[in-house]
């Protein structure tokens, strides 16, 4: 039985497990993107393409991927389901908490100026300008600082630009930069997102790059796959995590 590769980049994915609050004040209904994405560990790259389907209202993430292997990922609140239509198997995931929504993270993130963080209890600290970049420093919630660090972001002509991730003790557990932004309604987006986790030591554990293209925002008539399910022929097997 194989098992799916993508779990562990969809635990780790930006650092940002905490972050994520739904594009409800934006004009978006749906979005989808093309993508490529490179993840780097233990000295080996690993690379997936395929496009991303995004309903807003539900926000529920439909994933198609076409390499290395096709399936097709499915998010919803805390249910993940992985679908391989060549070897009809499927696997489906469920949660303690919310499933951070794959590939796409960084896009709802990147078009809320507080990152989503007042949405989950952080509180702005303090704030300064260098270099035409507006620094904004977070702190986590006091029932959480034990657990969780300061968040900083990095801000410039209403581009979100930087993110870093700090633990408890004050050092950076990850960095995210945005670059190429497209403006897409209200929104400025980034095609490019690459991201980095770090050791107790300050060693690069793993570095990811994602490249955006192709968007297709509000489409008259939504791609059929939004409203994909697995086959009911097809066995699942659950595991909660």
């Amino acid at each position: 039985m194989r098992t799916p590769k993508n779990l562990p980049f969809l635990t780790i994915l930006l650092i940002t497990l905490f972050f994520a609050n739904a594009l409800y004040a934006a004009p978006l209904k749906t979005l989808s993107l093309d993508f490529t994405r490179e993840l780097t560990e233990s000295n080996k790259t690993e690379r997936i393409a395929g496009t991303l389907h995004y309903d807003v209202k539900t926000a529920r993430v439909v994933v198609e991927v076409t390499e290395p292997v096709k399936q097709i990922m499915i998010v919803k609140d805390k249910v993940l389901e992985i679908y391989y239509p060549a070897e009809k198997q499927a696997f489906r995931f469920i949660s303690e908490g919310r499933v951070p929504l794959p590939f796409i993270e960084s896009i709802i993130q990147s078009t809320q100026a507080e990152y989503g963080l007042t949405a989950i209890g952080y509180t702005l600290n303090k704030h300064d300008v260098l270099d035409k970049v507006l620094y904004t420093y977070w702190s986590p919630p006091e029932k959480a600082k034990d657990k969780l660090g300061t968040v900083i972001l990095g801000m410039q002509d209403d581009r979100l630009i930087l993110a870093e991730i700090k633990n408890p003790e004050g050092y950076i557990i990850g960095r995210s930069r945005y670059e190429n932004h497209t403006r897409i309604g209200v929104n400025y987006i980034p095609m490019t997102v690459i991201s980095s986790a770090y050791g107790v030591k300050s060693e690069v554990l793993q570095r990811e790059q994602i490249v955006y293209s192709n968007p297709q925002v509000n489409v008259e008539t939504p791609n059929p796959i939004l409203n994909f399910t697995i086959p009911e022929s097809v066995e699942v097997k659950e595991t909660k995590w």
